[in-house]
């Protein structure tokens, strides 16, 4: 016997969701369980039926795609649809996750849907997918305004204004924020560094990126460098090199 997988499709034109209902047709596992034409309604929808699938428009009036996947409780298999091949779709061409892109057939459709159906149950990497696809969805010119990050079996977003300091963790980072919480990201110190606008944001060591609003003083550490200490209580290094930028009024 087939596992049943209920299902929820969003987007705001009529004859996506249509379309979408008629290629289904084909799988008869799938139970469509609800019809959202906008992220107010998906949001809601989500969270009181828990479906197993979610065909998602990312481009949609009022609240985005990614925006919805914000304020859900626990992540689904997620299907993005979207019209719009932009800098997002770099990250979906490597099969980062299960991607269609308008307009598309039957035979396109039934592979991103026979992948999701074939995983089985929600994996931690597929979240980490996600993530990666929400994390590229700007164009590099434009700084964002937030950093996805995720919370247990939820994505959650960080406003860049509530970070205080960056820390290196392996290939990921640590986020200090003006609450206290500490949020795991799955970008490299690299590649946030190069989000981050640098009149905001500055790189004081390998291992440690600062916000120009986190500073209380500065002191010498003895070494050539020197020690920020930060409005949360915490110590961070600056090297050398740093330091003399500082001294000599960059930034």
């Amino acid at each position: 016997m087939k596992n049943s997988y209920s299902t929820i499709i969003v987007d705001d034109e009529p004859l996506a969701r249509n379309m979408i209902k008629e290629y289904l047709r084909d799988f008869p596992e799938i139970e469509v369980v609800r019809e959202c034409k906008n992220g107010k309604q998906a949001v809601k929808a989500i969270n009181e039926d828990k479906p197993a699938i979610v065909f998602l428009d990312i481009r949609m009036p009022g609240m985005d795609g990614f925006e919805v996947l914000e304020q859900i409780d626990t992540l689904p298999h997620i299907i993005f649809s979207t019209a719009y091949g932009d800098y997002a779709l770099k990250a979906f061409e490597v099969n980062a996750v299960d991607y269609l892109l308008k307009p598309y057939d039957k035979k396109r459709f039934a592979k991103a849907l026979r992948r999701v159906v074939d995983r089985g149950t929600e994996s931690d990497n597929e979240i980490e997918k996600v993530l990666h696809v929400m994390q590229q969805s700007k164009e590099p010119e434009d700084y964002p305004k937030r950093i996805y990050v995720r919370v247990g079996r939820k994505i959650v977003s960080v406003r860049l204004n509530d970070i205080l300091w960056i820390e290196a963790a392996g290939d990921y980072t640590l986020l200090h924020t003006k609450s206290g919480a500490t949020h795991i990201c799955d970008l490299s110190m690299n590649s946030l560094e190069q989000k981050l606008d640098s009149s905001q944001f500055s790189r004081v060591h390998r291992s440690y990126i600062i916000a120009a609003n986190s500073i209380e003083h500065f002191e010498k550490d003895g070494e050539g460098g020197l020690l920020a200490f930060l409005i949360d209580g915490a110590e961070v290094k600056i090297s050398r090199t740093h330091a003399l930028e500082f001294r000599n009024g960059i930034w």
